[in-house]
C-alpha cells in the first residue's frame, strides 16, 4: 500500500516508523513488545477492512427512493433531516461505537445532497459520534472509570447524557445560525404531488437495522470479545444472514463484488495510516515518553480549576495532531498524576479526561473516525478532523471547561 500513496503520507508513515523504532530500540522492550506495537490497533484495522459490507442488505432492493420520499414529505428543512442524523447516529454509536458511522454515512449521505449540505451533514456525523464519548461504555476512555478512585460509571451516565445534548447544542446553534444568516445556502426540499410512501418498504429497512444491532449485541454477549471485532464478525454474518432469510443471494453476490473491488481498495490508505499511528503511540507509552506529558503542567495551574482543565484536554489533543492517539497520552496521564496533585477533585479529573479525549478523537488526523471518514468521502484526513472541527472544537473546550470546574466538585 505505502508505495501507491502519496509523497506527503508516505514521509509521514516513515516518521512515524523511524521515530517508534527509536523510542522502542532506547527502551530495550522484549520482541513480544515490538509485536504488541505493531498490532496495537489490529481491531481497528480489521474493523476498516470488514465493516464496508454491513451495510450490503440495505441495498438489496431499492430503499433508497423511498428513503427520499420520506425526507422530502417529512424533513423539508435541512436542520430536520441533520438532528435525524445525529440522533440515529449518537444512539448507534453508543451501541456498535465506529461502526455506526459507516451504517449512518451509507444510508443518509445520498439525500444530503438533496439539502446541497454536504460540509454540514459530515461535521453532523463527525461531532454526533463523538458526542457518544461522554458516556458510552463503548469507548476506551472507560478506563478512566476503574483507574480513579471512587469514581462510578452510574453516576457519570446522566451528566455524560446532559453534557452530549449540550454538545449537539452547540453544533446545532451554529447550524441555525447559518441558515438564517444564508437562508439560501441550503433550499428546502418538497415531495412531488401524489408521492405515496410504500410503508412495507420503510418497515423492512427498520427491520434490518434492529437486526443488525441485534447481531452485534448477540455476538458480543455470547463471546465477550471487544466490540470492534463483534462488529466485524456481525459484518461478515449480517448480510449473508440477511440475504439467506429474504432469498437475495444474487443481490448479496453482487454487494459482495463491489465491496471487493471498490469498497476494499477505498480503506487501503487509512489501514496503513492507522497502523503506524498505532505503533508510535504504542511506543511512546512503552518508552516512558508519555509520562513526560504530566510534567508540562504548571504548579500555578492548580489554584485556576477550569485553565488546569483546559491544560488536561490540550494535553491530549495536541499530541494526536502528529499521530498519537489519546489512548496513549490518557493511560500516562491517568497512570501519572492522582487528582489531589493537580487541585481537582476525582469527578472533575475523570471529566476532564473523558471531555479530552472525545474532543482529541474528533480534531485528531489520526482517528479512526477522521480516516473512516476520508476514506468514505475521498477527501484528506486532516480535513475530515480538524479542518472542520477546529473552531467547534475550541468552542467546547471552552465552554466544557468552565462546566466540569463546576459540575465536578459537586460531584465529588
Amino acid at each position: 500500500t505505502i508505495p501507491t500513496m502519496g509523497k506527503g503520507t508516505r514521509r509521514v508513515l516513515v516518521t512515524l516508523f523511524v521515530v517508534g523504532t527509536a523510542l522502542l530500540i532506547y527502551a530495550k522492550v522484549p520482541l513480544e513488545t515490538w509485536v504488541n506495537s505493531i498490532l496495537k490497533n489490529g481491531n481497528l484495522l480489521a474493523l476498516f477492512v470488514l465493516v464496508p459490507m454491513i451495510s450490503a442488505p440495505f441495498y438489496y432492493e431499492d430503499y433508497q427512493s423511498e428513503l427520499s420520499n420520506l425526507a422530502k414529505m417529512r424533513m423539508h428543512s435541512v436542520l430536520s433531516f441533520l438532528l435525524l442524523v445525529a440522533v440515529a447516529n449518537h444512539i448507534l454509536s453508543v451501541i456498535v461505537s465506529i461502526g455506526s458511522v459507516l451504517v449512518t454515512y451509507s444510508l443518509l449521505a445520498p439525500y444530503a445532497s438533496l439539502y446541497k449540505a454536504e460540509k454540514p451533514f459530515l461535521t453532523t456525523l463527525s461531532r454526533s459520534y463523538n458526542s457518544s464519548g461522554f458516556w458510552s461504555p463503548a469507548w476506551a476512555s472507560v478506563i478512566v472509570y476503574s483507574a480513579v478512585p471512587n469514581v462510578e460509571w452510574v453516576r457519570v451516565i446522566p451528566v455524560g447524557i446532559a453534557m452530549s445534548v449540550l454538545f449537539l447544542a452547540i453544533h446545532f446553534a451554529g447550524l441555525f445560525v447559518e441558515t438564517r444568516r444564508y437562508p439560501d445556502r441550503y433550499p428546502d426540499i418538497h415531495a412531488d404531488p401524489g408521492t405515496v410512501l410504500d410503508k412495507k418498504k420503510l418497515t423492512t429497512m427498520l427491520i434490518l437495522a434492529i437486526c443488525m444491532i441485534l447481531t452485534i449485541v448477540v455476538i458480543n454477549v455470547v463471546t465477550g470479545w471487544d466490540l470492534m471485532i463483534t462488529v466485524c464478525i456481525a459484518s461478515l454474518v449480517f448480510p449473508l444472514g440477511a440475504a439467506l432469510f429474504q432469498k437475495k443471494m444474487p443481490e448479496y453476490k453482487a454487494g459482495l463484488d463491489d465491496y471487493y473491488h471498490k469498497q476494499l481498495q477505498k480503506v487501503k490508505g487509512q489501514v496503513a495510516l492507522f497502523m503506524m499511528s498505532g505503533f508510535f503511540g504504542n511506543a511512546l507509552s512503552v518508552s516512558g515518553v508519555g509520562e513526560l506529558l504530566a510534567r508540562c503542567l504548571p504548579d500555578w495551574l492548580t489554584a485556576y480549576p477550569p485553565l488546569m482543565i483546559a491544560a488536561l484536554m490540550l494535553i491530549l489533543i495536541l499530541p494526536s495532531l502528529i499521530g498519537v492517539h489519546p489512548a496513549a497520552t490518557g493511560t500516562a496521564l491517568v497512570a501519572a498524576l492522582t487528582p489531589a496533585a493537580v487541585g481537582l477533585s476525582n469527578y472533575t479529573f475523570s471529566l476532564a479526561i473523558i471531555v479530552g479525549w472525545l474532543l482529541t478523537i474528533m480534531v485528531a488526523p489520526y482517528s479512526a473516525s477522521a480516516l473512516l471518514f476520508a476514506s468514505l468521502t475521498g477527501k484528506n484526513h486532516y480535513h475530515t478532523s480538524i479542518g472542520i472541527n477546529w473552531g467547534f472544537g475550541l468552542i467546547c473546550l471552552v465552554v466544557f471547561s468552565l462546566l466540569i470546574s463546576v459540575i465536578g466538585p459537586v460531584m465529588g
